[in-house]
């Protein structure tokens, strides 16, 4: 099969391959996870354009890390390319910081990859005239929670979550090579200090290619 090639139907499948419906949906579920082929919505399942093997995974943990630190046990090559950092408003960002809507935010824009693979776009809002130093610094090789742990003495200890599937359309569509309309995952994090207080706001998008999420939730005994 070509890249984006739509798979047969099943009937057919079923009959070359001499096997029930239900043995070839497994089959087809396992090739997505391994990322061999991929749901497009308005088309059906597709040979996908890029290989993402499981080991790839993205951690979502109720643990403060940041990207470098999720893979810092793992032989994966990690890569961030920053977009934006830069001093903006935006109510609904200040809204979640608990913030007045007029205040200026710092605005931090990343595409991070996995062995030269985009695992996902991601954004980060601040309060600018707490943490000014972020505007300088180079994200490309520290994660910003380390940053701010380590110039900002800023323990970070809560993650609050939120996570749904979106329907990415425009210049998110663009950003991760996708067609419009196509679903993923996307995350919203509220992270808090040792002392409750909000630091950051950020959300991420990640491609659907990457579907390999794995969640680490503790229990408190």
């Amino acid at each position: 099969m070509e890249p984006d090639e739509q798979l047969p139907p099943e009937v057919e499948l079923c009959k070359q391959y001499n096997v029930s419906r239900i043995t070839l949906r497994h089959a087809v579920d396992n090739l997505i996870l391994e990322g061999l082929l991929i749901r497009i919505q308005g088309k059906g399942t597709c040979r996908a354009r890029d290989v993402i093997h499981s080991v790839n995974r993205e951690v979502i943990s109720d643990q403060v890390q940041g990207f470098y630190q999720n893979y810092s046990e793992s032989k994966e090559h990690i890569r961030i390319k920053v977009i934006q950092n830069d001093v903006v408003k935006d109510e609904s960002a200040a809204y979640k910081l608990g913030l007045d809507e007029s205040i200026d935010l710092i605005c931090v824009k990343r595409l991070k990859y996995v062995d030269d693979v985009l695992s996902n776009y991601s954004v980060v809002y601040l309060e600018a005239s707490r943490f000014p130093k972020v505007l300088t610094h180079d994200f490309t090789k520290k994660s910003l929670a380390e940053f701010l742990e380590s110039d900002y003495a800023v323990k970070l200890c809560e993650n609050d979550l939120s996570v749904h599937v979106e329907q990415l359309c425009g210049t998110m569509a663009k950003v991760l090579q996708v067609e419009d309309q196509t679903p993923a995952l996307a995350v919203e994090s509220i992270v808090k200090d040792s002392f409750g207080s909000i630091i950051a706001f950020g959300a991420a998008v990640y491609t659907p290619k990457y579907g390999d999420i794995q969640f680490k939730m503790h229990i408190n005994v």
